[in-house]
């Protein structure tokens, strides 16, 4: 599965390749292979041993596969592996037409091909295969049998899965520096744990609220709107990865508890997460949702601007109680960039062009939803 040096590679082309579910030891080899390229901080014992945690969270124990491309004339337990990839199956939304569907889809991630196998086309011959497969992988149980899209967040540029179909979205984000700042008396901003998380960010009446807006805004366009159900889960799997590298490497410090920030009087909420990089410049606090309701005049705008503002302010505290280097955001709106002029007027958004690029695979025009889609909550928690 690992050979150091394999003869007579086949071509990306062969008809003798296919592209099937990993046994559980061609996973490990799989991981093992890409630690050169993920494991950061860990040695590959425990990068295995951070995957297979992972892998046991609510969001991924039932819904996570291995693919690897393989020869198919070779003998199970004996496969060269040519490239892989993993997707997860996530809940999601639809909304067309005036109607709320809940529906599945898939997220693909670590996508993966040794260095001495590159320019085969072993990577090109993975999608081709893996857009077909996932189209129907484990949608037995779904009314339609079959998904409406999925997702990816490319961190080699916009082009290379484009061409087969998975389409760059908007891919932007704002960043601030970890401060060591000072308690303003007066601010009523409160930190959040997981508890307060599931309460403010993710609690059913959340979830409703974002349903019927969906439902609303799919009557003022035809264009279908789609999003990465936020639920509960998504947020516990951040920080399980999260608590996993804090174990690993800071066991003197006890878990980190805070899991986000909020305002209950401006109704303002998010929640974040700890990344441990390789080097401390690679720590990032990232918020990974954020929650409020869009103001109805022009007070309760700047209420809720000041409160995000105290918000980021705590998060940069907090990103320098745990040595991140800085705290960042995705894709934000017209008052996250406002608030962020509060704290630091020279912040500036700014377009990825190469790493995670959030890219969509849209198939729902095959069932007379149109040729385009618009990505609700294109934010970090959805990141796979």
């Amino acid at each position: 599965m690992i050979a150091a040096a394999v003869p007579d590679l086949p071509a990306g082309e062969s008809p003798d390749l296919i592209l099937v579910p990993a046994t559980p030891a061609e996973r490990i080899a799989s991981i093992k292979l890409n630690s050169v390229a993920w494991k950061g901080p860990l040695d590959v014992e425990t990068y295995i041993e951070r995957e297979d945690h992972l892998m046991q969270q609510r969001l991924t124990r039932d819904g996570l596969t291995c693919w690897i491309l393989v020869d198919r004339n070779e003998p199970v337990g004996g496969r060269t592996i040519l490239s892989s990839c993993e997707s997860y199956r996530k809940k999601a939304l639809m909304a067309h037409d005036g109607h709320v569907e809940d529906v599945a889809t898939h997220g693909v991630g670590s996508v993966y091909c040794r260095p001495e196998f590159r320019g085969k086309g072993y990577a090109k011959r993975m999608f081709e295969e893996l857009r077909l497969k996932l189209d129907t992988w484990e949608m037995e149980e779904e009314s339609r049998r079959k998904s409406l899209f999925t997702v990816l967040f490319s961190d080699i540029g916009k082009k290379f899965y484009a061409q087969f179909g998975w389409r760059p979205f908007l891919s932007s984000h704002m960043s601030l520096p970890a401060m060591e700042s000072a308690v303003d008396g007066g601010d009523v901003t409160r930190d959040l744990f997981a508890k307060d998380v599931q309460q403010t960010v993710c609690s059913e009446a959340v979830l409703a609220k974002l349903r019927d807006q969906m439902r609303v805004a799919s009557l003022k366009s035809s264009k279908a709107k789609i999003a990465i159900l936020p639920d509960f889960d998504h947020f516990v799997w951040h920080w399980a990865r999260e608590e996993f590298f804090a174990e690993k490497l800071l066991p003197e410090r006890s878990p980190p508890v805070v899991k986000g920030a909020g305002n209950d009087q401006a109704r303002v909420y998010c929640a974040w997460n700890r990344n441990f990089g390789e080097t401390p410049e690679d720590n990032v606090l990232y918020i990974l949702r954020w929650v409020y309701d869009d103001p109805t005049s022009p007070a309760e705008e700047q209420a809720i601007i000041k409160a995000m503002a105290s918000i980021l302010r705590r998060a940069q505290h907090e990103a320098h109680e745990w040595n991140m280097s800085k705290v960042e955001f995705w894709n934000p709106t017209p008052l996250l960039q406002k608030a962020m002029t509060l704290v630091d007027p020279k912040a500036e958004l700014v377009h990825r062009e190469k790493d995670s690029i959030a890219s969509l695979r849209w198939t729902g025009s095959e069932d007379g939803l149109g040729k385009d889609v618009e990505w609700w909550l294109n934010e970090k928690y959805a990141w796979c």
